[in-house]
């Protein structure tokens, strides 16, 4: 009877202890278990750790390049348009120096001909106009023909100036008009001088100047003997006989 009552008091005690031995055993076993665990994501975690340690420097250095280049456009997804945009320079509005253009417009006033303006061969009152290839009637000669020319009055011995510059084609003696002086102004216009005396200052291929003395008013022109001293005064234009006056003083 006693070797029975140890025997379940020892089953007892057994039991009773039992429990704490397995809670124990289970605790050993979860804290193995977390170790095992632990030492394995170890490696894998420290090396996220310093994989965010190293991303983290470089993006710090990356900072630190963009801040020392700060001309330098930071380009970002979706900001490549702007980016190109942001780094176009206009280049700088050249202005061209004023004595650029002073140069300019001296070497264009240079490359322009010269304007002349012509001048009449003396003043004096028109005794005969220009008849414009109309026939009237000659004081002298009492025949019906055409004026070329105008007949300007003047005192025996005034000066005669070139209508304008040019070169000296012909010094004659007409039959007609007496002493007289051609000259070819260029570009078609020719000018005559008739009723001249000896004293012409000019010779044939000479250059004149407008305005220049090329002889004296005389009485040489048989064909206008009736009229008072005068210079008898043409211009062609191609060819063709035009008013003198009127293109003088147009």
């Amino acid at each position: 009877m006693k070797k029975v009552f140890k025997d379940s008091k020892a089953a007892s005690l057994l039991s009773g202890k039992g429990f704490y031995i397995a809670l124990a055993l289970s605790i050993a076993m979860v804290g193995a278990a977390c170790y095992f665990a632990y030492t394995q994501n170890k490696d894998s975690i420290t090396g996220q750790l310093d994989s965010a340690i190293v991303t983290e420097e470089s993006s710090e250095s990356e900072q630190n390049v963009w801040d020392r280049h700060t001309d330098i456009p930071k380009v970002t997804f979706g900001e490549t348009h702007t980016a190109v945009q942001e780094t176009t320079v206009a280049a700088p509005e050249t202005k061209p120096q004023e004595t650029d253009k002073k140069d300019d417009k001296k070497s264009t006033e240079a490359s322009k001909p010269e304007a002349r303006k012509m001048v009449m061969p003396l003043e004096g009152e028109v005794l005969v106009e220009f008849s414009n290839g109309e026939l009237v009637k000659s004081g002298t000669t009492g025949v019906w023909q055409t004026h070329n020319g105008v007949d300007i009055k003047a005192s025996l011995g005034d000066s005669v100036c070139a209508a304008d510059s040019g070169t000296v084609s012909a010094v004659e003696e007409d039959p007609l008009w007496g002493y007289c002086v051609t000259i070819d102004h260029g570009n078609g216009v020719v000018t005559r001088y008739c009723n001249l005396n000896k004293g012409i200052t000019v010779q044939t291929g000479q250059e004149v100047s407008s305005g220049e003395e090329i002889g004296a008013v005389g009485e040489t022109a048989d064909i206008e003997t009736n009229e008072e001293a005068h210079l008898h005064f043409e211009m062609t234009k191609n060819g063709s006989y035009v008013d003198p006056i009127k293109a003088i003083k147009k």
